[in-house]
């Protein structure tokens, strides 16, 4: 009887989390981009001109990843001042004048050194650079992108980095079969929220070509 009762318990937990990660999925907007090929989990794509907020953390892989995310979600919900305010430089910001701006996917990370992690989100498109507030904290940078192609290549399950490096192998033996050449290093590309269960979760290696 106790078993059937934590089953049904653990199916109503699954349900509602796949639930919650589709209406997220459905309310967050993903960065547009064009497909220029595409073979089952690979693609090259190509962006636009894009606008990011990024943060680079040192630490542990954890320590660095959840205070490089909480420094940008701050900047994103509120953590900010009206770019006319610093311009004028006046002194004292209302909280009413703080502005709160939409998530859009992904979010990606970058090793950049033995222990530096530096992490971007971009910004909603219909802002301009001159319309974006200026970060409270500033290790933030904001800044624009030109346009860019990558190849990418999709995977699900957990964030880890053995995960990730396994797929950059992957990735690897997939741009030489194509006779593609990376002109920088890899990134990783996260889509989902951290209720999402590993199997549904979106993530990516991208790299620049």
């Amino acid at each position: 009887m106790r078993r059937g009762i934590l089953i049904g318990i653990g199916a109503i937990s699954l349900v509602a989390a796949f639930t919650l990660a589709n209406y997220s999925e459905a309310r967050t907007l993903e960065v547009p981009y064009q497909v220029k090929d595409s073979d089952h989990t690979f693609e090259v794509r190509e962006y636009g001109p894009r606008i990011v907020a990024e943060v680079e953390v040192t630490g542990s892989r954890e320590k660095a990843l959840s205070e490089a995310f909480s420094t940008l979600a701050g900047y994103l919900f509120g953590k900010n001042s009206p770019r006319s305010h610093v311009e004028l430089h006046k002194s004292i910001v209302s909280s009413t004048s703080k502005e709160k701006l939409s998530m859009t996917v992904p979010v990606t990370t970058q090793s950049v050194g033995p222990s530096t992690i530096r992490m971007r989100f971009f910004m909603p498109p219909q802002y301009s650079i001159d319309q974006l507030p200026v970060p409270d904290d500033k290790r933030v940078k904001v800044f624009e992108l030109p346009s860019q192609k990558f190849a990418v290549l999709r995977f699900s399950g957990s964030a880890r980095k053995d995960n990730f490096d396994r797929h950059w192998e992957t990735l690897k033996k997939k741009l030489d079969q194509k006779g593609l050449t990376p002109t920088g290093d890899p990134f990783e590309a996260y889509y989902n929220p951290p209720f999402t269960p590993v199997f549904l979760k979106r993530n990516e290696v991208c790299v620049p070509l």
